[in-house]
């Protein structure tokens, strides 16, 4: 399959004083079939966005919804991106054969199971929201990617990753090509790491900290073995090599600036926020929690741990991002 090049994205040094102003739209679905929120982000979001730093992230709360940022926008712009999301969503949200509603008490089950692993007002299920545009306030997650003077560097890689998706979305056909893409990019960011033992130690430590999520989530060891058991499938191709980027070469070339920026300024362990970003494609792609989890074990599982430096590629605390 050949994939057409993303759209350029800002280049990472844009805006190294970051964005004042971020305006938060919430674009709410009717239903939580993939397919619907798919044509958010293809249909909406993707004529709305080019020329203006933004990005997107999909969501539960409230109900499955795309969470876009746009930067930038004075009063008078808001208002005119606000109508033409609006006349957009209209049609590419109305469901279509195969795409059942989501009714509130089904909503409220699933929010419930979600917010229990949650922390701060998330742990809080909020009422299901009416399909539509509905405004909110974007907050930084700035501790989670490094601190202040990290955010534009991290803000510019979620555009670039969030342009990525966007070119590909339309030639995803099935859940494992998704899956594929997914392998792909975390290798990608592992790569960004470093050498192979580090890559190795991020994918075992990443292995830990998901089975912990999962397990927060009510998930049993022996679920847990079962989900993350990878015997069986193929081993590692030309498709899982740590250095053929594909069409994520961009977004590795940003993640190994960002990485020797985080070395040089901070004290963290530069895996604990390539954790993050690798969690935030596989969101912008439509895996779910568990299959990240997946995606780890089987990198776990093809590229392990050789020596003594299982605890050298430390992956930050698994979570949903906002």
């Amino acid at each position: 399959m050949t994939l057409p090049a993303p759209r350029a994205a800002a280049p990472l040094g844009h805006g190294r004083h970051g964005h004042s102003r971020w305006t938060s739209f919430h674009l709410h679905a009717a239903s939580n079939a993939q397919s619907v929120v798919d044509r958010i982000v293809t249909e909406v979001v993707g004529p709305v966005a080019g020329g203006r730093p933004w990005f997107f992230i999909r969501y539960w709360q409230g109900g499955p919804h795309v969470r876009l940022r746009l930067a930038d926008l004075d009063a008078a712009e808001a208002a005119r991106t606000e109508a033409e999301l609006s006349r957009l969503l209209a049609d590419a949200g109305r469901l279509r054969a195969g795409e059942e509603p989501l009714s509130a008490e089904d909503y409220r089950a699933d929010a419930t199971r979600f917010a229990a692993n949650e922390s701060g007002v998330d742990r809080h299920v909020q009422e299901l929201r009416p399909p539509g545009v509905h405004h909110a306030t974007y907050e930084p997650e700035t501790e989670r990617y490094g601190g202040a003077g990290l955010m534009p560097r991290t803000e510019a890689l979620f555009q670039l990753s969030s342009e990525l998706v966007l070119a590909l979305l339309p030639h995803v056909t099935s859940a494992g090509a998704r899956s594929a893409l997914a392998l792909r990019a975390t290798i990608s960011a592992a790569a960004a790491l470093g050498g192979a033992e580090e890559q190795a130690a991020y994918y075992a430590n990443s292995v830990v900290a998901w089975r912990s999520w999962a397990a927060g989530f009510g998930c049993t060891p022996e679920q847990l073995d079962r989900l993350c058991s990878v015997e069986g499938t193929r081993g590692a191709s030309a498709a899982a090599d740590p250095a053929r980027h594909g069409p994520f070469d961009s977004w590795h070339a940003g993640l190994g600036d960002l990485v020797g920026e985080i070395r040089r300024t901070t004290a963290v362990h530069p895996a604990q926020i390539v954790f993050s970003h690798v969690h935030m494609v596989h969101n912008r792609l439509g895996r779910s929690l568990f299959d990240e989890l997946r995606t780890y074990a089987w990198l776990a599982h093809h590229f392990p741990v050789t020596g003594s430096t299982a605890n050298s590629g430390g992956a930050g605390s698994a979570g949903a991002g906002r």
